[in-house]
């Protein structure tokens, strides 16, 4: 038994020889008739890889551009929103103070027509005062005239004045 495997571990010169022309005649046979082919295969691979690489840096670049360009529209919409909210604040800040001067003048047109509607009323009741003091001091005088009063009479009637006056007012 040790022989058997003595034999499968021994290298002889006759079976060296022989796998050796086994492998000529293979690589032989695979240049004649699969060399071409496999070469092919493997040359539209490398074809169809750097395709695939020159559309991937294609579509990198256009992306590339497209980010570019969507920055610069959104700088630019940035910049148009500011310029439309310092329009929008200016104008706000120019109506508030057209109404608040219009408020103001309205107030003081309304108090000086107050001051006036007040003074008018105030002359109007003073010449009432006056017209129902001179009726009443006519009155008086008529009564007056029309007898001679002695003293109590006279304060008497001024009494009855007094009281007269204190019931209008």
């Amino acid at each position: 038994m040790e022989t058997l495997y003595q034999s499968l571990v021994a290298v002889e010169p006759l079976t060296l020889i022989a796998t050796i022309c086994n492998l000529f005649v293979q690589m032989f046979i695979v240049k004649k008739f699969f060399l071409d082919k496999i070469l092919a295969v493997l040359d539209q691979r490398r074809q169809a890889a750097d395709k695939q690489i020159s559309e991937a840096e294609t579509a990198r670049q256009e992306a590339l551009d497209i980010k570019k360009t969507y920055e610069q529209n959104m700088l630019q919409a940035n910049q148009q929103a500011n310029e439309i909210l310092a329009n929008a604040q200016k104008t706000a800040v120019e109506r508030s103070e057209k109404i608040i001067k219009d408020a103001q003048q309205q107030a003081s047109q309304i108090k000086s027509k107050a001051s006036a509607d007040i003074a008018m009323e105030k002359k109007k009741a003073i010449n009432e005062a006056k017209n129902e003091i001179s009726g009443l001091a006519m009155a008086i005088a008529s009564k007056v005239v029309e007898r001679e009063l002695d003293e109590k009479d006279q304060s008497g009637l001024i009494d009855r004045f007094i009281d007269e006056l204190g019931e209008q007012a």
